[in-house]
């Protein structure tokens, strides 16, 4: 089954793309509000990921250099919780990487 066959078979099912799900949630006032506010974050943690990609380096190696859990890396790098100013500099660190704000 190609990608356009299984689009469809989808929409016959009722599913929809993520990308369908993010247009729908938009046109909500508060969760624009919340999403727009986390932006800074997401950057951030995108950031991290393409480093640790572009070093080659596992979440686990990450973490060792950085003398943290390797779970500790993967929950920063999904999204889940708030990492601490301090924890992700930690990170940085062991990935000889900075973040410039502007």
């Amino acid at each position: 089954m190609n990608k356009n066959q299984t689009l469809k078979k989808a929409r016959e099912l009722g599913y929809i793309t993520g990308k369908q799900l993010h247009s729908h949630l938009m046109r909500d006032k508060e969760f624009r509000a919340l999403w727009e506010a986390q932006a800074a974050e997401r950057a951030i943690r995108m950031a991290i990921i393409q480093k640790r990609i572009e070093k080659k380096l596992t979440q686990a190696a990450v973490a060792k250099k950085a003398k943290m859990h390797q779970s500790a890396i993967a929950r920063l790098e999904s999204g889940e919780g708030s990492p601490t100013l301090e924890t992700v500099s930690r990170v940085l660190a062991a990935l000889d990487a900075t973040v410039h704000v502007s």
